[in-house]
């Protein structure tokens, strides 16, 4: 009898279970339908989205290509100016000190006077007499000139 009484709960259980289970599956179909439109709905924008992405990388690497192409060309200026930064240096290595320049300006200095001298007591004109003293000078050669530089007879 108890088997009885627990089978007919039983079966009143299903009946009943199964009477909610049909309404239940409905509303769940219906859901699921809802759930696949929208994931179709964002499948399609992610595949949108996935192309202009790709678009989008397309060009930022183009943009990093060119920027190397630039940074090579920089680098190669920049070593460029190396050596030549290389060779001033080198050069400046090798040039006069101030102290070195100093003494070549007494030494022109003193050139120059020496010149000047030279100059005072040349004959420039071959005259027979000196810069300093010919009151004539640039006399034509061969010209008989007295002791001031002048052409005798002036």
């Amino acid at each position: 009898m108890k088997k009885l009484v627990l089978l007919l709960v039983a079966a009143t259980t299903l009946v009943a279970c199964d009477n909610g289970i049909g309404e239940n599956l409905d509303a769940l179909t219906a859901r699921l339908a809802e759930v696949n439109a929208e994931l179709a709905a964002a499948t399609s924008e992610m595949s949108v989205s996935i192309s202009d992405i790709s678009t989008d990388l397309e060009a930022a690497q183009a943009a990093v290509d060119e920027a190397n192409e630039a940074i090579e060309d920089a680098i190669s200026v920049i070593d460029d100016l190396n050596q030549r930064l290389d060779t001033a240096i080198a050069a400046l290595a090798e040039a006069a000190t101030e102290e070195q320049v100093i003494a070549l300006a007494a030494d022109v200095a003193a050139i120059s006077e020496a010149l000047a001298t030279l100059e005072e007591v040349g004959d420039f004109d071959y005259d027979g007499v000196i810069n300093i003293l010919d009151k004539c000078p640039g006399t034509d050669p061969g010209v008989e000139v007295g002791t001031d530089g002048c052409p005798i007879g002036d």
